[in-house]
């Protein structure tokens, strides 16, 4: 069995980083609106996180489980990139943002966070995408 071309990897990887920028415009859009889409921004802080966890496990050769859980993702990619574990420690709490604010329910009270956790969040969001295309391998091209 041939280990998994280096280059066709990254690949992958760039297009987990596509999307998750994608959703890092949308939540800063909301978070611009007057007056702020805080429940939206709050949402695509979730999946742009989500998506970029999954790039690290898949830039470390590891199987990506569909999964929503930041917590589960998160201790995976501690464990092949401990480097980036002060970035992920917290976002575990941005899981329940995946379905807070999506549907009316008067079983789930989740608290919408202020604009000033979600910028917080946008900025985590950017620093991680920095941390995965730092794992670039050389000669892995770009895209």
């Amino acid at each position: 069995m041939n280990a998994p071309d280096s280059a066709a990897v990254w690949l992958e990887v760039e297009r987990w980083i596509a999307h998750a920028q994608i959703d890092h415009r949308a939540a800063a859009v909301c978070l611009a609106a007057d007056p702020p889409l805080l429940d939206v921004a709050a949402f695509h802080c979730q999946q742009a996180a989500e998506k970029l966890l999954k790039g690290f496990l898949v830039s470390a050769g590891r199987i990506v489980r569909k999964t929503h859980d930041l917590a589960e993702l998160g201790a995976s990619v501690a464990t092949a990139y401990p480097a980036v574990t002060d970035l992920i420690e917290n976002i575990d709490v941005w899981t329940v943002w995946n379905i807070a604010y999506r549907y009316p329910s008067e079983d789930f009270s989740e608290a919408v966070p202020s604009p000033e956790e979600l910028t917080e969040a946008l900025v985590v969001v950017s620093r991680l995408v920095e941390a995965l295309r730092s794992q670039r391998p050389d000669g892995a091209g770009c895209p």
